[in-house]
């Protein structure tokens, strides 16, 4: 819109008008007020957010997008617009102005896809009146799957397993701005339905929850294996001290069971720190599969799984030999 101010005489008096669009129509300043009025108004906001595993590819962003349009054609629409971005690593983006020039998207790309927003505006003239409201539909779909790369690339070593575990979350977001809440309800149970028919990963039961409380695991360990070392020192109390003892047997039974102590509960907190992060940075794999970059990112996460598993598996043998040893120092004495 043009911001060229006229006056325009005639025997009313002057009338202001501005000249708008490429061609530079004359409009008054009182009818573009308006225009401007109705089209900015204030409007209520709806939001919603999903930790579904979702495994989207190409054919369900499509099937997204035609949901949207078969709900279109419910209302009558004056005037719309769509914008599709995609979120690449490093920050790169990349946007397209239709779903028509999206699907021109360079499937050869290696960088892996972090999201992509579906943002549609609507001019709607509800049933039963003729003056148009103004409605904005954004769809973030994230994966992460890329979303847990870039915080490993970027986050300190000890944050990695905590921020893995809640900044990367949310997997879908829905954000409607909406004049009436009726035909915003709409839009949100299509996309509900759509969800619902997405391909998932089956979460892993109770790994939320141990999330929470991973933090405790390694003050936790040290604290049985140093429960378990007192314990079994006190047991041998009476048979190691008294007066046929000689002093020697003393000084070994303290050492073996200092040494022990100072050995044993460090290992032990080592091995909980091992479990901690394990828990911590086990995928649970959703993506958006779009590039080769999406598929090679999905083929190393997979690879991961196993690997953590196995990790989880050793840190649990480690644990239980070292609480094995910790109930039989005394045999050193």
């Amino acid at each position: 819109m043009g911001d060229l101010i006229e006056h325009s005489e005639n025997d009313n008096g002057n009338v202001e008008v501005v000249r708008v669009g490429e061609a530079g129509s004359r409009v008054s300043l009182k009818v573009y007020q308006d225009i401007y009025h109705q089209v900015t108004g204030r409007t209520e906001q709806i939001r919603k957010r999903y930790s579904d595993n979702l495994l989207v590819e190409f054919a369900e962003v499509e099937q997204l997008h035609f949901k949207v349009q078969q709900l279109c054609d419910v209302h009558k629409i004056v005037a719309r617009n769509e914008v599709i971005s995609v979120f690449h690593d490093k920050e790169r983006k990349e946007q397209f102005t239709s779903f028509d020039r999206f699907r021109a998207y360079n499937t050869n790309a290696a960088s892996p896809t972090v999201s992509i927003v579906l943002k549609y505006n609507f001019s709607i003239v509800p049933a039963g009146l003729e003056l148009p409201q103004e409605y904005a539909v954004s769809i973030r779909l994230t994966s992460r799957a890329a979303m847990l790369q870039q915080i490993e690339q970027e986050a300190p070593p000890f944050l990695r397993g905590h921020l893995a575990g809640f900044v990367a979350l949310i997997t879908a977001e829905v954000t409607i701005d909406y004049a009436d809440y009726v035909i915003a309800r709409g839009f949100l149970e299509a996309f509900d339905e759509w969800l619902r028919g997405c391909r998932k990963t089956p979460p892993v039961p109770f790994l939320n929850s141990l999330r929470r409380w991973s933090g405790y695991i390694p003050g936790a360990a040290k604290l049985v294996v140093g429960a378990l070392l007192s314990w079994f020192a006190f047991q041998s109390v009476p048979t190691y001290f008294n007066t046929s003892i000689q002093t020697d047997v003393w000084a070994r039974f303290f050492v073996v069971y200092a040494g022990g102590a100072l050995i044993l509960v460090p290992l032990m907190g080592t091995i909980g720190s091992f479990i901690e992060e394990a828990i911590d940075s086990y995928p649970d794999l959703s993506y958006l599969k779009l590039n080769k970059g999406d598929i090679n990112l999905i083929d190393e996460f997979s690879d991961r799984k196993r690997a953590i598993m196995i990790k989880i598996a050793l840190s649990g043998v480690f644990a239980v030999a070292l609480n094995i040893v910790a109930t039989k120092l005394e045999r050193f004495l």
